[in-house]
């Protein structure tokens, strides 16, 4: 293959009459379609905030649509200048002082602390000061199952600081299925979970009505996939946004590259055997599964 064509390959988007990629897995909040699910987790977390509750935890499978959401928090809020508004993507700090340190400069607190116990006096200080200008602080984390065991204790006492009303901080987690274990874990933060959001498979109308919306805000009219490629998406994806994403773009750059206007169920089968999405594949990273748990 030539430089030109290689290059064409990736530009599918002229050949389609798109203005952009409708399926990029990047997590721009302009492409997220918000289910009857997502719309209701969504909800649970603003409503949380809205009544400074303290602390929220949406949780679901990888790929079901979670940094979509916490996307979505950061363009409701972050430019409200009635809200402090941090997300932190890589929250597995190996030390309670390092998180901390972390959160503090998510909010302009960028001055070293000396030790655990000013960074969290003078954190809780910022707290107070926001409070009283009528300013909402809020905290996203997003991969929140990946937090280590005492950087969970800390997130209690950061919801500690609170009024005879109201906390000071209000955090939402964001995380795989296992933030939930982990949160099972640590009862005395679990008590201070006020609401809970399970993120599961799309139905195949949600996982087609994902599909649609997604190609007209990228420019398009009728998408170009036939009723058994959407069927075949579906199977491969199990119903997860980011697979069907993943599956969708690749079967437009090989359409292009074959000079077809139409997707069917054999391209579908060959990117999905590609990407390693066929039952196939799905055994053997089931077995690997098994086996380390054995070995653990």
């Amino acid at each position: 293959m030539d430089l030109v064509s290689s290059v064409n390959i990736y530009m599918y988007e002229a050949y389609f009459n798109l203005k952009e990629k409708p399926f990029s897995i990047s997590p721009d909040p302009r492409f997220i379609y918000l289910t009857a699910q997502h719309q209701e987790a969504l909800a649970k977390v603003q409503y949380a905030i809205s009544q400074r509750m303290g602390v929220s935890a949406i949780y679901g499978d990888i790929g079901a649509g979670k940094t979509s959401l916490a996307r979505r928090l950061w363009v409701l809020y972050a430019d409200d200048p009635t809200y402090n508004f941090a997300m932190m993507v890589h929250p597995n700090f190996p030390s309670t002082f390092q998180f901390v340190k972390e959160i503090r400069r998510e909010f302009g607190l960028d001055k070293p602390p000396r030790s655990l116990s000013d960074a969290l006096d003078e954190f809780q200080e910022f707290l107070l000061t926001e409070q009283a200008k009528g300013k909402t602080t809020i905290l996203i984390i997003d991969e929140a199952q990946n937090l280590k065991p005492s950087n969970y204790e800390t997130l209690r006492q950061l919801l500690n600081f609170e009024t005879n009303t109201q906390k000071l901080l209000q955090i939402a987690l964001f995380g795989q299925n296992d933030l939930a274990t982990k949160i099972d874990r640590q009862p005395e933060l679990k008590d201070r979970v006020t609401l809970f959001g399970a993120l599961t498979n799309l139905t195949f109308e949600d996982a087609m009505a994902l599909i649609d919306f997604r190609w007209k805000v990228a420019g398009g009219d009728r998408h170009p996939f036939d009723t058994d490629a959407l069927e075949a998406i579906f199977k491969y994806s199990k119903g997860l946004p980011r697979k069907i994403s993943k599956i969708a773009d690749n079967a437009l750059i090989r359409a292009m590259s074959s000079e077809l206007r139409s997707i069917n169920k054999e391209i579908i089968d060959q990117v999905a055997n590609e990407v390693r999405l066929t039952e196939e594949f799905d055994k053997t990273a089931k077995n690997r599964s098994g086996k380390l748990k054995t070995k653990k």
